[in-house]
């Protein structure tokens, strides 16, 4: 059914806004992904932060505890020392486990500093030099006092020990402190992030959810409209085919009558030669409508998937007579050779795909026509070629296929285009092929359909004949077995 100009641009509308819809979905989905992916990205990238700066704050904490042991450890063991040198008191093993415990807090102190700077703490020149110089005084403090040098060590911590202790310890506190300020605020924009997170969240979902029900109910309403139509396509249809069928049916009878009375007056004696030629007319576009009407029918058949094929041992020698006999009234000879053989295949179906190939070649094709039956392996292989110009070569691909038709014409003198494309789909529902050669100036239609089982208990044999015209006898002559000339 032909669309008008209103329909086909309703349709271009409709698709344009379903590819505009598509559009819009499509982008809200991608900047939505792009925003989601970049919330993930800074959360993890802010949970990094967070870590690192937690991380040295708790490094510049332990270190400031250490360097704390440390200074005093060093004091008591310089006041252990003085202790002994003034007093003569015993106390050798609380100075010796009070310089210990000061060595062990220096090099703890030292690994804190280089962890802080690992972590991403600033460990500035200030900061190191500090650090160094009073792990210096203190380790030489220590060293004077194992060497009973009491005087000497004494003096070093009542002059030098506390400035560089002071210093370090001031500049690694301003350190913990700004670490501590960047913790703050990496919690602060994380938690800035996670609102706009849970906005998003809160958007996103019913949006989604509106813009699914809404795609869902779209859909749905397109499915009832594909449903309709496709029920009124098969009304339509039911109603075609219908009309077809009842049509050929109906016109089976007036042709039968048109074809018989042709008949009659053509095979009376006493009718002149003049009206004998105007009945052979009347007969041979009878039988053409005949064909085409059963063409009809059986394309009506074949849209319904209701063709039924009844298979059964078909003499292929008798197809011949059947087939070719009726025929020769349109005029000009048609020389058969046919290897005799059985096959499984439905008579009539088998009748109508030889007479549609000879009405076609007798139609289009040259003067000389040749119908050829010989075994081919596992089946039998029949043969309809002329000698005339062949198919179009723009057409050959398309030569099997409905409406069909020779150059830019849109039909064919004398058929309807469906010949072919019946022929087809006769030979395949049978379990045969078909296909189309052209050879030594011949054009050829081979037909391949299955051979009986009983066909091992005949006698293989064949039987050539040229059938003329009107005007000459039908004569018979013999043949070497298999010689098709030209064939």
């Amino acid at each position: 059914m032909d669309e008008g100009p209103g329909t086909a641009l309703r349709r271009v509308r409709r698709s344009k806004a379903k590819r505009n819809r598509a559009w819009l979905v499509t982008t809200a989905v991608g900047v939505t992904l792009l925003v989601v992916s970049a919330i993930v990205f800074a959360v993890s990238a802010g949970t990094k932060g967070l870590t690192a700066h937690a991380e040295a704050v708790h490094i510049a904490d332990e270190t400031l505890r250490v360097a704390t042991v440390a200074r005093a450890q060093v004091a008591m063991a310089n006041h252990f020392a003085s202790i002994h040198r003034e007093l003569q008191v015993d106390v050798e093993d609380q100075m010796r486990t009070s310089a210990e415990q000061a060595g062990a807090a220096l090099d703890l102190m030292a690994l804190g500093i280089d962890q802080l700077e690992l972590s991403g703490g600033e460990v500035g020149n200030d900061l190191a030099t500090a650090f160094a110089d009073f792990d210096r005084l203190s380790r030489e403090v220590l060293a004077l006092i194992e060497s009973d040098n009491s005087v000497a060590a004494n003096a070093i911590v009542a002059e030098q020990l506390e400035g560089p202790y002071a210093t370090a310890f001031t500049l690694l506190q301003t350190e913990r402190d700004r670490q501590l300020d960047a913790v703050a605020r990496s919690d602060e924009t994380m938690a800035r992030m996670g609102d706009v997170a849970q906005v998003l969240l809160a958007l996103l979902i019913p949006g989604g959810m509106i813009i699914i029900y809404r795609e869902l109910t779209l859909r749905m309403q397109r499915q009832a409209e594909l449903t309709m139509r496709l029920e009124a396509e098969r009304a339509v249809s039911k109603v075609r085919e219908d009309f077809v069928a009842n049509a050929s049916h109906e016109l089976r009878t007036p042709l039968t009558i048109v074809y018989g009375m042709a008949q009659v007056i053509e095979s009376d004696p006493e009718v002149s030669e003049s009206v004998r030629e105007l009945a052979t007319t009347i007969t041979n576009e009878a039988e053409d409508l005949h064909r085409m009407v059963e063409d009809l029918l059986t394309t009506s058949q074949l849209d319904a998937d209701a063709l039924k094929y009844v298979i059964e041992d078909v003499r292929t020698i008798d197809e011949i007579d059947e087939v070719v006999a009726p025929m020769i009234r349109n005029g000009g000879a048609i020389e058969t050779h046919a290897e005799e053989a059985v096959v499984a295949v439905d008579r009539m179906r088998q009748r109508q795909i030889l007479r549609n190939l000879i009405s076609n070649a007798r139609k289009y094709g040259g003067a000389e026509l040749r119908l050829s039956g010989r075994i081919s392996g596992g089946a039998y292989e029949w043969t309809v070629a002329d000698n005339g110009d062949g198919v179009p070569r723009e057409i050959e691909e398309r030569l099997f296929q409905r409406f069909v038709h020779r150059g830019s014409l849109v039909t064919a003198p004398g058929g309807v285009g469906i010949g072919l494309s019946i022929v087809r789909a006769l030979v395949e529902g049978m379990g045969g092929t078909i296909d189309y050669a052209r050879k030594g100036g011949w054009t050829q239609f081979r037909v391949l359909v299955p051979l009986s089982a009983s066909n091992e208990n005949l006698n293989a044999g064949t039987r050539d004949r040229q059938v003329p015209d009107r005007s000459g006898p039908m004569t018979h002559s013999a043949s070497i077995l298999g010689e098709r000339a030209g064939v």
